[in-house]
């Protein structure tokens, strides 16, 4: 692409370029119109044809790269966000809520107690017996089971199957 730019390093074609519009600032300090490009290895402006540019291979691996950050992101969010519904009230899903389940399930077995009064993510007063937080306890693994073992997993296989940088960038992950 044309620019105004001035050459730093002849040997590598290195350039310091202008990026906006004021030509006759760009020539008062001595930059003349080049043909530039800006480097995917390092993000420096070089003469088009001393450009370091990243292979194929490489914007392949960054971009899978990236997508898989995304796909553990967006799952690991959607176990912290998400919920389960039993007795027409919703449960959260979290680490906080699965622990403060176990342990009242592990006082009410200690203290003999036989139901528990549970206020819902969506604030209702549900009362929940020793059998209810076992319930409550499997929905909860099978939600968390459907996001890693499906979901998850099949993005990290379609992005891993991906033979272009186009085709990673058209997988959409939707965990809702």
């Amino acid at each position: 692409m044309i620019k105004y730019a001035k050459i730093t390093d002849e040997q590598t074609g290195l350039c310091e370029v202008g990026i906006g519009t004021n030509t006759e600032f760009y020539q008062s300090i001595g930059m003349t119109e080049q043909d530039v490009c800006q480097s995917s290895v390092n993000g420096n402006w070089y003469l088009s044809e001393k450009c370091p540019q990243k292979t194929y291979e490489q914007l392949l691996l960054e971009e899978k790269n990236k997508k898989h950050e995304e796909n553990t992101r967006l799952a690991k969010l959607a176990v912290e966000n998400g919920h389960v519904v039993f007795k027409n009230a919703e449960f959260e899903t979290n680490a906080q809520t699965v622990g403060d389940l176990t342990a009242t399930m592990l006082l009410m077995q200690a203290g003999e107690i036989e139901t528990y009064l549970w206020l819902s993510k969506d604030d209702k007063a549900v009362e929940l017996s020793l059998e209810d937080f076992g319930t409550l306890g499997g929905l909860i693994a099978e939600f968390k089971n459907t996001i890693w073992q499906e979901k998850y997993i099949t993005y990290k296989t379609q992005i891993e199957q991906a033979q272009t940088v186009d085709a990673v960038n058209a997988i959409v992950l939707d965990y809702n």
